[in-house]
């Protein structure tokens, strides 16, 4: 009987184990998400099992599969800027779903200062956000450069198209009349602020070097926050008294682990080169000679091929001669993914570029992992770590530039090397080609970016944020060039000299700390409470050790003891930054928000006992839609804004008082040590500038948000500026550090977009960035008339000069201009009053030509009136087309390449200079001139010697004829993308999406300039400089194609 009842029990087990097994057995579940209206597909929807931590979120193209249980149950989908959703689920094997836009959550959440979220209707000031997508369409290198044309009021000029050229970004104009002093914004990465200089460390000021922030991997970025004004910044201080750029990269989701690959290919062209004459060969006045100096000033290409057999039958083209096609390259690998409580997500990447100038080139590779944990619903925490290595062999743009004009287009550049290693060239002209091969500049850059947070929220009511991170970087660079070989016939490079190897070392470290606690309160059912307080520091250090070795007694033995002369000289700065700062946001029903902050900062560059210093702001948010009910069929969004805000900013550090440098190669003995007085007089009462701003604006939206528009003005004013002011040399110091000068600056930003067509297949968006900035300098200090900027050589005095001269604008270019006919009365004006004729010479050697007015004249701005772009997207299925076309108006740069090109008969404009003209003016007794003359050197038909001839007697001295219009408009970037089907895709059982782009950058170009390209400067990206675009790299037309495959 027990027998019978235990195989009873045991029978009864099976039948029933099966059973419940079944009911209760998990199953595969796929599906697909699209959006309503267009019926797009929506990537990183999340898609949890109702009940369970389990989940998972959709692919790039919209897709999912997730593992759910037996038996009835639900999933929930959600999705920023949709309504959660729930759908039950049965026993089916796949659920389609379609996501309806949550009106409500529009108001999106954005990145702040000090990291803080907010939704966007709570915001009193301008903030524009770029998704990392949107970024990727130009398939840019340089994170800054990808920022062109996407943000109202945000000003980016290339320097040039050299590997890994740094770029420069301006928001809202310039606030700080300091020359060396960056003016450009704080950027942030994830939380930590991060480095973005443009070091010239070995006089590297022309060789294209790189902005910090272009070490960081576009692949990587999720989104950009661009604060603006005051008081979009004022929780950062000081550091952020230009803006910021607030970086998020991208982290995991929790759901399946995800791979992608990404491999992008491209090629660079020369995007312009200046037009050059053809028709007259080498030699000077006429006369024809194959080893002169002087390259085109010789006599006809037809007269100089009877008098040279070895003639070629036409000129080179010394740019197209001079400029490559370059390649450039990047793979990305990147995994995500994660659980409930952990997420992760790591990329490596390789970026290399070969530059259009010969033996260029530069290279990038980056490693970064982050991860969230939760341990609990009260502890969390993360971690980022990114490093990168990155640096390339840089050119000197300018040297070169400058050398091609000396080169005679008579010659083949491209012939530089002979068989024993030594420059191929004639006469004693340098090859250009050869000082590239030969003069040698590297450099080498290790760079960690890492931080790590913790939040604890012990309270619903209260957060405690702490975070800490680093951004430590080793830069190595090194400049060689070989000695002499002292063989037969060697033409000695001038650049290389005897030979030399020079080493530069800069480590750059700085650490930040901060601490927020965040106390949350509903004070009643509409009025809620959002206090933020907090503490910031900032420790950064910079030490530079340069070593110079000079005259190498083994030619091509490039090591620093090989040099029989060796300098060297360090730098150590030490800098920190103690902030503490308070943020209470005050809401009322969701309509109204009142925004009150203030940070005091205490900076060791201020003298002793001043170094503390407190600056507020307020911000008003208004949602008119939201208080007075108006229907969405009218207004589907309105909102305006207005806020308040006083910034401040430091000095330089050691700026406070004078000290000692030792004195290098001086008058004294050998092994003996001298020191003498710095060249800077410090002043001991240094107070912070200020800047003083205020801003209103506006957010629309109509047609059920089809229509957009954000429309902001402000005004700012800067004052006790810090300025180094030239003294005399009696003084023994070269400038005075010191607070002197006010400037102020007012403009509009508007941005637009809008949907004109929505159909279920096709859609276009349209989106429009415009802004206008108008700065002027309002004074200086006390006995101050003008303050000298900088300046940049022009032949026969036509040097351009910068200038801050009250009443003008901060980017006023001054030099020497043509006379006017004033009628015999004195002409005191700083304005050229281009009403009045040119005055011309009556008699002298110089009679019948245009006189020159050597006296400084104002000849343009080289800041723009305004600057626009209009993007448009096309999509259609699985198509997408993306057209960006972006303009600069109203600036002016001198051209210094044209200057030098007109004075060595290399421009086109000189082709006439065998021509005769009367040139229309009157003589200095009033009475209108008529007298012929010829443009030509040496003597004319005429008989009369016209020595160097007009070009180089008159033209090339005249500074007015080369400060150019710099105004342009562009196609920046043409993006084509393809999304592969899903279906054809899931035959492979391995990749669930992928995209294949081809892209365009800088495709074409209408300008009047006519240099290289007038968004390039002669400086470096950190410079204030911006008047001068010379010598310079030109940029480049670029195209490539992109595959992308997530597994």
């Amino acid at each position: 009987m027990k027998s019978i009842c235990t195989l009873m029990l045991v029978v009864g087990a099976f039948l029933f184990i099966p059973f419940s097994y079944l009911h209760a057995q998990p199953r595969m579940l796929k599906g697909h998400v699209v959006a309503a209206g267009t019926n797009t597909a929506l990537p990183g929807v999340t898609v949890q099992v109702k009940g369970a931590s389990r989940g998972t979120t959709t692919d790039p193209d919209g897709s999912f599969r997730i593992e759910v249980p037996g038996g009835p149950g639900s999933l929930i989908f959600s999705f920023v800027g949709y309504l959660t959703q729930e759908v039950p689920i049965g026993s089916q094997s796949t659920v389609d779903v379609t996501l309806q836009p949550d009106t409500r959550s529009l108001e999106q959440v954005v990145v702040t200062a000090m990291g803080i979220k907010k939704e966007k209707r709570a915001i009193g000031y301008a903030i524009q956000d770029v998704s990392g997508a949107d970024l990727m369409q130009s398939k840019q290198s340089n994170v800054v450069n990808a920022l062109q044309g996407k943000v109202a009021g945000v000003q980016i000029s290339s320097g040039g198209g050299a590997p890994g050229q740094g770029s420069r970004i301006l928001i809202r104009g310039i606030n700080s009349l300091d020359p060396t002093r960056d003016n450009q914004p704080l950027f942030v990465i994830d939380g930590i602020t991060m480095d973005n200089n443009t070091y010239t460390t070995g006089n590297a000021d022309t060789r294209g070097m790189s902005n910090r922030a272009a070490d960081i991997n576009p692949d990587d970025i999720e989104s950009i926050s661009v604060l603006k004004g005051g008081a979009a910044t004022a929780l950062y201080g000081l550091r952020a008294a230009s803006g910021a750029v607030i970086i998020t990269t991208k982290s995991g989701k929790a759901g399946r682990t995800r791979v992608s690959f990404t491999t992008t290919a491209g090629f660079d062209k020369v995007g312009k080169t200046p037009d050059v004459q053809t028709q007259y060969s080498q030699g000077n006045n006429g006369q024809y000679d194959n080893q002169s100096f002087w390259p085109a000033w010789g006599p006809s290409v037809e007269e100089a091929r009877k008098l040279d057999p070895d003639h070629p039958a036409s000129l080179y083209n010394n740019y197209k001669q001079a400029y490559n096609t370059g390649s450039q390259y990047r793979n990305t690998l990147a995994i995500s993914g994660g659980t409930e409580k952990v997420v992760y997500a790591a990329s490596l990447s390789q970026f290399n570029q070969n530059g259009i100038i010969p033996f260029s080139n530069y290279q990038n590779y980056s490693a970064r992992v982050n991860g969230d944990i939760r341990f609990s619903e009260k502890v969390k925490m993360g971690v980022a770590l990114n490093y990168i290595n990155s640096g390339g062999n840089r050119a000197n743009a300018d040297r070169y530039g400058e050398q091609i004009i000396y080169w005679s287009p008579r010659w083949n550049m491209r012939d530089y090397l002979k068989p024993d290693g030594t420059q191929q060239t004639y006469g004693t002209t340098d090859n250009p080609i050869y000082t590239l091969y030969s003069n040698r500049f590297g450099d080498n850059v290790n760079r960690l970016i890492g931080n790590i947070n913790f939040t604890y929220s012990p309270f619903k009511w209260l957060d405690i944020l702490y975070r800490a991170g680093t951004d430590f970087y080793t830069d190595n660079r090194r400049h060689t060039g070989p000695g002499p070989k002292g063989i037969a016939g060697e033409v000695v490079n001038t650049d290389n000299g005897f030979g030399f190897v020079n080493e530069y070392t800069l480590n750059q470290r700085s650490l930040s700390s901060t601490l927020i606690l965040n106390f949350k309160n509903n004070i009643t059912s509409k009025l809620t409470s959002d206090l933020k307080l907090g503490h910031d520091l900032f420790d950064r250090r910079l030490k530079r050790l340069s070593t110079e070795g000079d005259t190498l007694d083994i030619p091509d033995l490039l090591i620093m003891q090989n040099a029989k002369k060796i300098v060297s000289s360090q730098y150590i700065e030490n800098y920190y930054l103690i902030g503490v700062f308070g943020d209470w946001t005050l809401s009322w029903d969701r309509w109204l928000y009142l925004t009150l902050s203030g940070r005091t900062d205490i900076s060791s560059s201020l003298p002793v006992g001043k170094r503390a210093f407190f600056y507020p702001s307020v911000s008003l948010s208004y949602l008119f839609t939201d208080h007075l009910k108006i229907p969405e069929s009218v207004l589907s969004y309105g909102k305006v804004r207005t806020s308040w805000a006083r910034v401040g900013k430091d000095a330089l550090p050691y700026n406070t008082g004078s000290g000692y440098i030792p004195l290098i190669n001086g008058p004294i003995d050998n092994n003996v040590i001298g020191w003498t007085r710095a060249d800077r007089y410090g002043d001991a009462r240094l107070k912070p500038e200020f800047t003083n701003t205020f801003e209103v604006g506006a957010e629309l939206r109509f047609l059920q948000d089809r229509i957009g528009i954000d429309f902001a003005w402000y005004t700012s004013k800067s004052t006790d500026l810090l300025i180094p002011v030239k003294l005399s040399s009696a003084t023994g110091y070269e400038d005075f550090y010191t607070n002197a000068g006010s400037i102020r600056n007012r403009g509009v930003e508007i941005a637009f977009n809008a949907t004109p067509i929505k159909k279920t297949k096709f859609q276009w968006d349209m989106r429009i960035n415009f802004s206008a900035n108008r700065n002027e300098v309002l004074s200086l200090g006390q006995g101050l008339s003008e303050v000298v900027v900088g300046n940049q050589f022009g032949y026969a005095g036509s040097t351009a000069t910068m200038k801050y001269i009250p009443g003008y604008p901060v980017g006023a270019i001054f030099g020497t201009s043509y006379l006017r006919y004033t009628g015999g009365q004195p002409d005191n004006s700083i304005l050229i009053d281009y009403s009045r004729p040119l005055q011309i010479a009556a008699s002298g050697s110089q009679a019948g030509f245009p006189m020159i007015n050597s006296s400084q004249k104002y000849l343009g701005n080289s800041q723009p009136k305004w600057i626009g772009a209009i993007t448009n997207t096309f999509t259609y299925g699985p198509l997408s087309l993306s057209v960006l076309i972006d303009t600069r108006q109203g600036a002016k740069k001198y051209n210094q390449l044209a200057n030098f090109m007109s004075a060595f008969g290399e421009s086109a404009i000189t082709a006439d200079r065998f021509s005769s003209k009367v040139f229309e003016g009157v003589l200095p007794d009033g009475t209108p001139n008529t007298q012929v003359v010829y443009l030509q050197q040496a003597k004319g038909p005429d008989g009369r010697n016209y020595g160097g001839g007009f070009y180089r007697n008159v033209y090339r001295g005249v500074t007015e004829n080369f400060v150019e219009n710099a105004s342009w408009i562009r196609l920046r970037n043409v993006s084509l993308s393809w999304q592969l089907p899903s279906e054809f895709l899931s035959r492979t059982h391995l990749i669930s999406a992928a995209n294949l782009t081809l892209t365009g950058n800088n495709i074409w170009l209408h300008t009047k300039y006519t240099g290289f390209d007038p968004e390039s400067s002669s400086l470096n990206a950190g410079s204030n400089i911006d008047a001068f675009a010379g010598f310079t790299y030109p940029t480049t037309r670029s195209y490539m194609a992109s595959l992308n495959v997530t597994f």
